[in-house]
């Protein structure tokens, strides 16, 4: 009785440690001085690194987010342009925009922003971004992992339960530019991985046993601590707009409470994000200094 009764306290208190903060912004910090050098080193060897960012039509939201990656391309040294395209262009006109920039050898990084205007369809375009130069991931067969499914790896590279050789992991969502691209890296990764989405059956008993888990659905709190395994580590994509505040797939209250780690929202993989999409311009700038070394 009494060894039964030690083992019930261990266990509760166990639950009770709070969860590890995978705190996207210390990471982008980290990782933003590792830019900051390597963009340095490519400069002194007179190649300095260029993001040319396409955009079609008026939209804020991706004009706010362009702003933003101007602003930390300057303070890493890597050059972010905006080319702002007419709202009437048609997919023609977007294809010649972008198969100049694969000709362009100042050029580094070629990524058109979406959403697209309505009238236009990604896959009629994808193909005309140079492959080369496709830092966000857009091309059927770049050699670059997309920035979300790119910073969802960096986070999980910092949790209790990397390596995942072995590991049960979930990801709950199948979208082709998050959901499927990290299923495949987790599984590269060794990983038993699971895909849940909108036409699964249920999310249990798969996610209970998940000791990785991580959900993009866009469902404001899909997820509670009840529902998951103690001790997992949960990453959480979501990002929706609710009554003025930015909201994530998991309600991070009750799951901070069970998780071993878990990252907030705002705050998690955002960050992130914009740091992968600039080391993957680093690495195509540099990949283009072996195709032309100037030394």
């Amino acid at each position: 009785m009494l060894l039964f009764q030690v083992s019930f306290l261990l266990q509760t208190n166990a639950r009770a440690v709070p969860a590890q903060i995978l705190d996207g912004r210390a990471v982008a910090n980290d990782l933003r001085a590792e830019l900051v050098s390597q963009s340095n080193s490519l400069r002194e060897r007179g190649i300095h690194p260029r993001l040319v960012i396409v955009l079609v039509g008026e939209n804020e939201s991706s004009a706010a987010y362009v702003r933003t990656l101007v602003k930390m391309g300057e303070r890493v040294g890597i050059t972010v342009h905006a080319d702002q395209l007419p709202e009437t262009s048609d997919a023609a006109a977007v294809r010649e925009r972008l198969e100049a920039l694969a000709l362009d050898s100042s050029v580094h990084g070629v990524m058109l922003q979406q959403p697209l205007p309505a009238h236009l369809s990604i896959r009629a375009i994808a193909d005309s971004i140079p492959i080369h130069k496709d830092v966000d991931g857009t091309h059927p067969g770049t050699e670059f992992t997309p920035a979300t499914p790119a910073a969802v790896m960096l986070l999980l590279e910092r949790s209790p339960h990397w390596p995942l050789t072995g590991r049960n992991a979930v990801m709950i969502g199948r979208s082709v530019v998050v959901g499927v691209p990290v299923a495949l890296l987790m599984l590269a990764r060794n990983a038993t991985v699971t895909i849940l989405h909108s036409k699964s059956a249920g999310l249990q008993p798969y996610v209970k046993m998940a000791d990785v888990l991580v959900v993009a659905a866009g469902v404001p709190n899909l997820i509670g601590g009840s529902d998951i395994k103690p001790g997992a580590t949960v990453i959480d994509v979501g990002t929706t707009l609710v009554d003025g505040q930015l909201k994530g797939d998991v309600d991070f209250d009750s799951a901070v409470k069970v998780a071993g780690a878990i990252t907030p929202v705002p705050g998690g993989v955002g960050p992130v994000t914009n740091i992968a999409l600039l080391r993957n311009v680093i690495k195509a700038a540099s990949n283009a200094g072996k195709l032309n070394p100037r030394d």
